[in-house]
């Protein structure tokens, strides 16, 4: 019996540990967020690849990074962030999304950026070469739907993997929004 269960307490530790490593993705809470250039499609930085963190300084920022999530969860996910972004003119937030294929990306988030509750969130992609992936340490496996950094002064003070966008996804959001957005 002793034998048994350390055998599925071995194996338990096993899997927690694969779905922790697999699930892992992003800059850790505490850590620095840094520059990096992806092509804006919309929101306050259309048509250029300028810096969102250096732009909008020590503001409250989101960053939700995209991986082959449905964008059923992503648009579920930049409504919410552009009504708090009308009602706190201070707050920015920009959606990437990490693509091999850079034209479609983008004639979809051109499309997107003209939805009804989509117009003030920033949307932009980029390559997964970039060495922005590195820097924000993004994890690309297919476990990994999206990484989201809520930060202000450039420091990470919530981060979420596999965000939903449903009611207890969004309202976790919103109020790692509110910590920072005071």
């Amino acid at each position: 019996m002793k034998k048994l269960l350390s055998s599925s307490i071995a194996l338990g530790v096993l899997a927690l540990a694969a779905f922790a490593t697999n699930a892992n993705s992003g800059l850790s809470v505490g850590e620095k967020v840094s520059a990096f250039h992806p092509t804006h499609v919309s929101g306050p930085l259309k048509d250029s690849t300028n810096c969102f963190p250096c732009t909008f300084k020590n503001r409250p920022q989101v960053q939700v990074w995209v991986n082959g999530d449905s964008m059923e969860n992503v648009a579920a996910i930049a409504k919410m962030l552009d009504a708090k972004m009308r009602d706190d003119r201070e707050f920015k937030a920009l959606i990437v999304f990490v693509t091999n294929d850079a034209a479609t990306t983008a004639k979809a988030l051109k499309a997107a950026g003209k939805m009804p509750g989509l117009e003030t969130v920033g949307m932009a992609y980029l390559s997964p070469k970039d060495e922005a992936i590195t820097a924000y340490k993004i994890n690309l496996s297919g476990d990994v739907k999206n990484t989201v950094f809520v930060y202000k002064d450039w420091t990470v003070a919530a981060k979420m993997v596999n965000l939903k966008g449903d009611e207890t996804g969004l309202k976790s959001l919103g109020q790692a929004v509110g910590s920072v957005a005071k």
